[in-house]
């Protein structure tokens, strides 16, 4: 069977997911005490290393058993596999690795509120990690990081890793881009990234959340779409 040939070549794949979650959250918590020990008095910063555990979500299912998706496409259909197969599994696969680094994240999030509680004598959390961890965030990510990650391989495979080197870019551009324009339109500054950020409020207030979660929903699958087609359309060669 297709499906038990691939969960036993994928079987260390949780491992390596783990691994980024685990290195993320370690880089987090480090710059969170070094920020409260040098530059912040109140001592009372967010869990970052947390919200980083998240983040390393995205590599770590992109580059499982330090594999890309585009290697591992190559590799499943010069072995026999239908490529409608890979998707079907290499799917499946990416789900249930997201479920397990999203647990670490949850598991990593009560350690590092409990470090800080234990260091730091009346810690308050800046940001309510209650609000991230509710079922329809993380709902989203179990739907959108299969997603990503087929388009993320399809482009990777139709244009390269000049494709995938500019994806990851302007991805993480945006991640640091956007809450820092925010921050600083709240914090009422006049700068570009201020007035950026005044744009993308003033865009958010502008649609109700259903609209923006009809959006959200039209993104993934013309995601889905363009990542089936780049793969349905490549040529694999020995």
């Amino acid at each position: 069977m297709a499906g038990t040939r691939y969960f036993r070549a994928a079987r260390r794949d949780p491992l390596w997911v783990l691994g980024w979650v685990t290195g993320f959250w370690l880089f987090g918590v480090v710059l969170v005490l070094i920020i409260n020990a040098t530059v912040n008095d109140e001592q009372d910063y967010a869990c970052m290393g947390s919200l980083f555990a998240l983040a390393g979500l995205l590599p770590g299912v992109l580059l499982r058993g330090n594999w890309s998706g585009y290697v591992r496409f190559r590799l499943a259909v010069t072995m026999g596999q239908t490529r409608r197969s890979f998707l079907l599994w290499d799917t499946v696969i990416t789900l249930l690795t997201a479920v397990a680094g999203i647990f670490a994240a949850w598991v990593l999030w009560h350690g590092e509120a409990g470090l800080y509680r234990l260091l730091y004598p009346g810690y308050t959390n800046d940001i309510s990690m209650e609000l991230v961890f509710r079922w329809q965030i993380i709902a989203a990510l179990l739907v959108a990081l299969p997603v990503v990650t087929v388009f993320f391989t399809g482009i990777t495979h139709r244009f390269g890793t000049r494709g995938f080197g500019v994806l990851w870019i302007l991805l993480w551009a945006g991640c640091m881009l956007v809450p820092a324009a925010v921050g600083k339109a709240s914090d009422g500054g006049t700068s570009l990234l201020a007035r950026m950020g005044d744009g993308i409020l003033w865009l958010v207030g502008a649609l109700p959340p259903a609209a923006w979660a009809g959006a959200g929903v039209a993104l993934l699958i013309v995601l889905m779409i363009a990542g089936v087609r780049c793969l349905s359309r490549a040529e694999v060669k020995l």
